[in-house]
């Protein structure tokens, strides 16, 4: 309840640092003593959601299985679901890409999955053109700006313009 509540919060407001912790228990309909029963400040609060958010990303982009390399077959369906936990939290995830470590965090993802696909790719003689590096930081660039332009694009359509930049396409 308490993270529902910041999350409600968060999206309203935009902005972390007016949060108190009256405000996300009187959200939550519950009070103080039971929020401090869970959490130390806020910051333990937050840190938790961003755990459990970054784990979602990567639950969503890693590999089935590392035997399981011909990921590329599975990566436009991957990247699609990736992209659609941003779109159906889009006010959260805009406000948490502010926060450096959780975009540093985002953009490591990322950057583990492309190194993943370019080591399949290399092997069936297909390397990337261009530094993970770059591909990951490109991605979680258009990731950021579709956010901030509201989500004009679908997740299927930004998945397959994400795809052909890394394809080289």
């Amino acid at each position: 309840m308490f993270k529902a509540a910041l999350i409600s919060l968060i999206q309203e407001n935009g902005d972390i640092n007016k949060l108190t912790v009256q405000n996300i228990a009187d959200r939550a309909e519950l009070n103080r003593a039971t929020f401090y029963l869970h959490y130390r400040d806020i910051d333990d609060l937050i840190e938790q959601m961003l755990n459990e958010m970054l784990d979602e990303l990567h639950k969503t982009m890693k590999p089935l299985s590392e035997d399981n390399p011909p990921i590329a077959k599975g990566s436009r369906k991957q990247v699609v679901a990736f992209l659609e936990l941003f779109y159906h939290n889009t006010g959260l995830y805009k406000v948490m890409l502010e926060n450096k470590d959780f975009r540093r965090r985002v953009y490591e993802i990322l950057l583990d999955i492309i190194t993943f696909w370019a080591e399949d790719r290399k092997a069936n003689g297909r390397p990337f053109k261009v530094p993970n590096e770059i591909i990951a930081a490109s991605t979680l660039g258009i990731v950021s700006w579709w956010l901030q332009e509201g989500t004009t694009y679908s997740p299927s359509y930004l998945a397959n313009m994400i795809i052909s930049m890394v394809n080289g396409n």
